[in-house]
């Protein structure tokens, strides 16, 4: 039908070149950025999914800044030291040297006078050790939660609390972050006391760990520290008068929370004691390793001791009371027993005025039915501890020979923080470059959702424009179709 007041064929025109015109438009953005989702209007799914992935790939990419910054502070930390290692190898030789038997008093004074600057540098080496402004080497750092993933908690500890200052290294403590002994199967509140809501306790176990200068630090299951309120309900400790601190468990404990343990710090509980029953004879309480004692005095074994004491089983002797037996199965000797126990009706317990901590664990099974059974902790009566590297002096021959011996276990003590340090640092590169993998494949998946494909998107140009030539042309025409009718009227 021939009309003026409408023109269909117009409109069908416009509304195709518009179409037209938007794909024209749309291959043109996508062509000039490089990218099919332009906003969300292009694919909101997809601009959503992409958004997720990006912030991952940006997680990643800086936990991998993170991780080579770890290895960096790692680095550092291992280079000052293996400065101080230097020094400790100079201080032994120097002790070696002044105990040699040929020299007169006044070199030995010599000789302390160098030992003294190598001391001074040690401590000026665990004093300026830094990185970024952070102390690596006195212990003031602690524990350092580097985060090398993209979400929270995806963290990496660093355990710096171990200070190397002269006065820190060679006493014969235990390294700091080593975990002395594991309490299990408690079912206890955050503070400490028995769990009655029928609900999960929130302490399930106890590690006990070396603070490094002779204490305790606590952690539960999820190696999170114990509260202050838990401790002290938990556990009593004391220091002796070399600061060695001995641990038992609280009166409180014991009473309320039905917590007991196989052993103490200071003590070995009989079967006897923590139960009205007699237990059989040859039944083991607990063996204590590690140790290197006189088999006829039970002090420390001079060096070359035939027969020495190495390790120590505690037994049932069927009445009610308990026997020693060594690592040869034969008893101790009552020297041997008085050196290193004190026996009571109730139990045994370590020497009374430990000199030395030693980082072996006596272990054993839990007595008395108690909630449960740990590994048993304690200290050794020593003759003789080695003192700390700050009080070396080698101006007699009996200090050189303390001097050698101090830096023996300064050295072990360095050795193991190197070790640890070590590990770390190939942790924090495997991060790295697993994560930069990681990383790269996220990039991929997000490539495949947003990167526009320029062979089809030339191809849509081509065909938008011409589509829009066409559309010009025909909108033309339709809109030349009213004239037609003026040749009606003439």
């Amino acid at each position: 039908m021939l009309s003026i007041n409408s023109n269909i064929s117009s409109l069908v025109a416009q509304e195709n070149l518009n179409s037209s015109g938007d794909a024209l438009q749309q291959a043109i953005t996508r062509l000039s950025s490089g990218k099919r989702i332009n906003s969300a209007a292009d694919d909101a799914a997809g601009l959503a999914i992409s958004t997720t992935l990006q912030t991952a790939i940006n997680g990643l990419n800086q936990g991998v800044s993170n991780a080579n910054d770890g290895v960096s502070m790692v680095e550092t930390a291992s280079t000052g030291l293996s400065q101080i290692t230097q020094s400790l190898q100079t201080i032994r030789s120097l002790a070696n040297e002044a105990a040699g038997g040929s020299l007169s008093s006044t070199n030995q004074a010599a000789l302390q006078q160098e030992v003294a600057q190598q001391v001074a540098e040690v401590n000026r080496l665990a004093s300026q050790t830094t990185y970024n402004g952070i102390n690596l080497l006195n212990g003031s750092a602690g524990l350092i939660n580097v985060q090398v993933g993209s979400n929270v908690g995806q963290t990496v500890a660093l355990d710096l609390s171990q200070g190397v200052s002269a006065a820190s290294l060679g006493g014969g403590f235990v390294q700091a972050g080593n975990t002395l002994g594991t309490i299990t199967g408690l079912d206890l509140t955050s503070t400490g006391a028995e769990n009655t809501s029928g609900a999960a306790g929130a302490i399930t176990q106890i590690n006990v760990v070396s603070n490094g200068t002779g204490g305790f630090t606590f952690t539960d299951q999820n190696n999170q520290a114990l509260s202050s309120t838990a401790v002290s309900n938990l556990f009593v400790t004391t220091t002796s008068s070399s600061g060695i601190q001995s641990l038992s468990l609280a009166t409180s404990a014991a009473a309320t929370n039905g917590l007991s343990l196989t052993g103490e710090m200071t003590g070995i509980q009989t079967a006897a004691a923590a139960s009205s029953s007699t237990t059989a004879a040859g039944t083991v309480f607990g063996t204590i390793s590690g140790i290197d004692v006189d088999p006829d005095t039970g002090l420390d074994a001079a060096a070359g001791t035939a027969n020495a004491i190495t390790s120590v089983t505690v037994e049932a002797n069927g009445n009610g009371g308990i026997e020693f037996v060594d690592q040869n199965g034969n008893q101790l000797t009552t020297g041997a027993t008085a050196g290193l126990f004190t026996t009571s009706g109730t139990g045994i317990s370590f020497a009374t005025t430990p000199t030395s901590t030693f980082g072996s664990t006596a272990s054993g099974t839990g007595v008395g039915g108690g909630q449960t059974s740990g590994t048993l902790l304690y200290s050794v009566n020593v003759n003789n501890a080695p003192t700390s590297v700050s009080a070396i002096n080698i101006s007699t021959t009996q200090g050189a020979n303390l001097a050698m011996e101090t830096v023996d276990n300064a050295l072990a003590t360095i050795s193991n923080i190197q070790a640890t340090l070590g590990a770390a640092q190939n942790r924090f590169t495997g991060i790295s470059t697993s994560q930069q993998d990681e990383s790269t494949d996220l990039s991929s998946a997000q490539s495949q959702i947003t990167d526009a494909d320029f062979a089809q998107e030339t191809a849509n140009l081509s065909k938008a424009q011409v589509l829009q030539q066409a559309g010009i042309s025909v909108l033309a025409q339709a809109n030349s179709n009213p004239q037609q009718v003026l040749k009606l009227l003439q």
